[in-house]
């Protein structure tokens, strides 16, 4: 049996200078590409974020921390999560060192991209494992 997996969404943020990093994510049982269906759950997941995060925004000045990977989305098994997520979190709120929670990230995600929107393009994501466009 294959094992399940959590899709996790990630905002690296700041609030009124202080480091936050609101997560979301729904369980997942895997794919081999990120084909229309795939994106389109994902995309789900990273709105639903968003609309958490534009909500916190009565609670004062708020800014996604990276242009280039202040938005994450990652497969990951149950088990990485709660053993692993809570400890690169408290990292990251900490020192706000995004090469370090990325390259943590890596080591115990399936996969892993940034999330970015392109007027005229849509959502993108960029596979921060392979280096590509997906």
């Amino acid at each position: 049996m294959e094992e399940q997996k959590y899709v996790l969404a990630i905002a690296l943020a700041e609030q009124n200078n202080k480091r936050i990093m609101p997560i979301g994510g729904k369980t997942f049982s895997g794919f081999d590409t990120l084909n229309q269906s795939t994106r389109k759950y994902f995309e789900k997941i990273i709105l639903d974020l968003l609309l958490r995060l534009f909500q916190r925004t009565n609670e004062g000045s708020l800014k996604i921390s990276n242009d280039k990977t202040g938005l994450l989305i990652a497969e990951i098994s149950f088990e990485n999560m709660h053993k692993n997520i809570p400890v690169i979190k408290s990292n990251w709120v900490n020192s706000g060192d995004t090469d370090t929670l990325i390259e943590k990230l890596k080591s115990i995600c399936s996969n892993i991209w940034s999330v970015q929107f392109k007027k005229h393009e849509g959502i993108i994501f960029f596979d921060l494992i392979n280096k590509k466009l997906s």
